[in-house]
């Protein structure tokens, strides 16, 4: 699990008083770059495109409080990888997201196989699967 904590800013804070929805996939982003950096360490040639992301909110956050991001990873496909994250204020669970992407050849526009040096690190932050 990678962690990452965030401290809401005042241009984050919308008019009735929390973190403005539009503020989350920002501080989505922040959670996995390290998941990034391990496909790129040059944010000029990506190697990851993102292909859906579904964000759950589920309680409002406010300015002046820290959250903390968690980042796990939900699968690990031959080509594509399913993060799952949660944001936290307080201890109480405010946001929940899912995020999909593909390992991809910008130049030929195709999806690449998960490099195999790559492959174990993300199964080593396998977070368990939720029962539906």
């Amino acid at each position: 699990m990678f962690v990452r904590t965030i401290t809401p800013r005042v241009s984050e804070t919308n008019l009735t008083g929390h973190v403005g929805h539009s503020a989350v996939p920002v501080w989505l982003e922040e959670g996995y770059a390290e998941i990034l950096r391990l496909f790129s360490e040059n944010p000029a040639e990506p190697a990851l495109i993102m292909v859906n992301i579904n964000i759950d909110y589920l309680r409002e956050i406010f300015f002046g409080r820290d959250v903390r991001i968690e980042t796990g990873v939900k699968k690990v496909g031959r080509t594509s990888l399913v993060l799952g994250q949660e944001l936290f204020q307080e201890g109480a669970l405010c946001v929940r997201s899912e995020t999909t992407f593909v390992h991809f050849d910008y130049k030929r526009r195709r999806p690449l196989p998960i490099p195999p040096a790559i492959r174990p690190i993300l199964e080593g932050h396998l977070t368990p699967r939720e029962e539906t």
